[in-house]
């Protein structure tokens, strides 16, 4: 039997107990709004873009204190990913500032807001080595009730930024330069391996076979500023 000490201690902890299981989290197994994305490693075209509407009522903090911003209530977007040799990133573009939540394959919550200084105020995650499964994707935004057009990108090369909201003294505008494609063997490493490019972001040993042939890792490299057209 509990000593009166005891037992007055047990009752002052029920209201925290009742607290903790009663407190509300992203219901990550809901519907998405925008549906279920299937890519298995090596997809094309890369990026895998989804336009849709940010923002909601709920607060990202639901998912951990570190989470900005106020989303949807279900995941605005599924992606089931079937991991290879490449890294993962998932992020989103808009004119406004927007936040970004993700509760990966291996169970884990992750928030962003500003991904870089050259990103703006967009956000993005990537994992160097992504766990094969479910993620499920939220894009918030930081007043509850606003509901920008944003676009949703998944990659397997580091996040690329097309210019919304992005920092223009920080990026460059890839405007007018033919990317090619991603076929070459070194595709998708974080080094720019197409000949034409030069800089600290270029692989020391270029080849012309891969001209026109690292598109994604090139053209990211790029509007960081990495390299430049030769």
């Amino acid at each position: 039997m509990l000593s009166s000490t005891h037992r007055k201690a047990a009752l002052v902890a029920l209201p925290l107990l009742c607290l903790s299981a009663g407190a509300q989290a992203l219901d990550w197994q809901a519907t998405p709004t925008y549906g279920t994305v299937n890519l298995n490693s090596g997809f094309q075209p890369d990026p895998h873009v989804t336009s849709l509407t940010a923002g909601g009522s709920r607060s990202a903090s639901e998912a951990g204190p570190n989470c900005s911003g106020y989303v949807s209530g279900d995941p605005d977007l599924d992606l089931n990913y079937q991991a290879g040799q490449y890294t993962l990133s998932i992020y989103a573009e808009a004119q406004q500032d927007i936040t970004l939540v993700v509760y990966d394959a291996a169970g884990n919550w992750h928030c962003n807001d500003d991904y870089s200084t050259a990103a703006g105020t967009n956000p993005g995650i990537k994992w160097n080595d992504p766990p094969s499964g479910n993620y499920n994707i939220w894009v918030g935004t930081y007043a509850s009730g606003d509901l920008p057009q944003a676009n949703l990108y998944v990659s397997e090369a580091s996040p690329s930024w097309s210019g919304a909201g992005a920092s223009s003294g920080s990026s460059r505008s890839s405007n007018g330069i033919e990317w090619g494609d991603n076929t070459s063997r070194w595709a998708n490493d974080g080094e720019c391996d197409d000949p034409r490019f030069a800089g600290p972001g270029v692989h020391s040993l270029n080849i012309d076979e891969d001209r026109y042939h690292d598109a994604n890792d090139c053209r990211s490299l790029y509007e960081q500023g990495q390299v430049y057209l030769k």
